[in-house]
């Protein structure tokens, strides 16, 4: 190697792996509301639409939804927290488009809410709850959302 030079290459992120841009706006417009985080999107058409695609584009493999979920600020009052109506929106509005990906044939095996219960998120520490069961912080008691119980109905038919 003696009189080569190396050449240096540039890191990479696990992002630009993906070969895919983020976005959150379409011709000047937000393509949905924005939950807490300034990232995160409610866009429920985006489930049929991500699901249909790896199934035409990947030969329909099995597909299990880890992560889905919006998050709140972390100031509000436990009352406003218990009564989450836009998360339950936002589960309904998305599980009704990932049934229409499997009723189009999209081969989906397990579906995952984010999250279970408030906890310290990686990135906004306390300031953000994004589970289905609501955690004082201060006590650490627990007690179900509102989505918690639609989750629950939801599961033995009842919605």
């Amino acid at each position: 190697m003696k009189g080569q030079k190396l050449l240096q290459q540039t890191p990479t992120s696990y992002s630009d792996d993906w070969q895919v841009e983020s976005v959150n706006e379409r011709n000047g417009k937000p393509i949905g509301p924005r939950a807490n985080s300034n990232w995160l999107y409610i866009v429920p058409t985006g489930m049929y639409g991500c699901v249909n695609y790896i199934k035409e584009k990947y030969g329909n493999p099995t597909v299990y939804i880890t992560e889905n979920g919006m998050d709140q600020p972390g100031n509000l009052t436990r009352d406003q927290y218990l009564r989450d109506v836009t998360r339950v929106r936002f589960y309904k509005s998305y599980i009704r488009q990932l049934k229409r990906a499997i009723d189009h044939g999209a081969n989906v095996a397990g579906y995952f809410a984010w999250s279970l219960l408030d906890n310290f998120e990686w990135r906004l520490g306390y300031s953000a709850k994004f589970g289905i069961v609501y955690v004082d912080f201060n006590t650490l008691e627990r007690h179900p959302k509102a989505s918690a119980y639609w989750f629950r109905d939801m599961l033995i038919r009842k919605n």
